[in-house]
């Protein structure tokens, strides 16, 4: 009698452990097929989001993220121009991070040796953009929606990108000093794509802003842009180019050709939908 309950509790044990061991198995398996990413950048939480949501495990604490009720649930690691908090990214056990070039190297290769696969990434053009939207579908091993797809206002307005071509513009960033993007900068190339003439497109002078430039009243003068975009940044608005001494000898502004945009999307590339709306201003100029 002893010897048959005996035998009873062997076997009720080793069910119970076979139980736990394949339950156990069947949540490490699932664990295995979501990829787990942290991103420090807004631009790069909207791509990882659009690919596959139930991946995003960590955002920074972007004012565009907050806005955006589809990230509320989604833990934050950073805040503002803080270094992001490694300790909370190490408790969200990423199996990727990341990152700006030049703005997160130190954090990157901090994690990069503790074990954390991390991406470093830069845009400056849409090609980049596609790139970089490529990638992460590769590393997610998830079939995504093309980027012409998710920018629409990108590129079908941009397939009557020839009716601009030969209007010069130029774009205002500050006032003081007065600063301009480039060809080597993101409004630059997003300008140039649809076929807009940047008149400091080929400046190179040296600011500490790489692909931004300075220019002076007396250059505006001179090449006097037949259009004009200023700039509006957070405390800003028209007012302050309005105070630069030649701006109503400017033809642009006698012609009212003076447009406002929004510093995320076209200076910052920010997020997709920022971008859609930047590509949107620009198809109407």
């Amino acid at each position: 009698m002893m010897f048959r309950k005996l035998n009873q509790k062997v076997s009720l044990s080793l069910i119970l452990f076979l139980s736990f061991s394949l339950n156990a198995r069947a949540n490490s398996n699932e664990l295995n097929k979501t990829i787990r990413i942290v991103t420090l950048t807004s631009l790069t939480a909207d791509l990882v989001n659009e690919i596959s949501k139930d991946s995003l495990v960590g955002i920074p604490g972007s004012s565009l993220l907050k806005k955006n009720k589809e990230f509320n649930s989604v833990p934050i690691v950073s805040s503002g121009r803080m270094p992001p908090d490694l300790e909370k990214i190490l408790s969200l056990k990423p199996h990727l991070v990341i990152g700006a070039k030049g703005f997160h190297d130190r954090p990157l290769s901090k994690l990069n040796s503790l074990g954390i696969n991390t991406l470093s990434t830069s845009i400056s053009s849409l090609d980049d953009l596609d790139i970089l939207h490529k990638q992460i579908a590769s590393r997610l091993d998830k079939k995504a929606k093309s980027l012409e797809d998710i920018l629409g206002s990108c590129y079908s307005n941009n397939k009557n990108k020839n009716k601009n071509k030969n209007k010069n513009i130029i774009v205002l960033v500050s006032s003081k000093p007065i600063l301009s993007p480039n060809k080597y900068s993101w409004a630059g190339n997003l300008i140039s794509f649809f076929k807009l003439n940047n008149l400091a497109s080929e400046i190179t002078n040296k600011t500490e802003y790489k692909g931004y430039v300075n220019l002076s009243p007396e250059w505006l003068i001179k090449y006097q842009p037949e259009n004009i975009i200023v700039i509006k940044t957070p405390g800003s608005d028209i007012s302050q180019y309005e105070s630069i001494n030649i701006w109503n000898k400017l033809e642009a502004v006698k012609n009212n050709k003076i447009y406002t945009f929004d510093y995320y999307g076209l200076i910052n590339a920010g997020g997709l939908k920022e971008i859609n709306k930047a590509c949107q201003k620009l198809s109407s100029i």
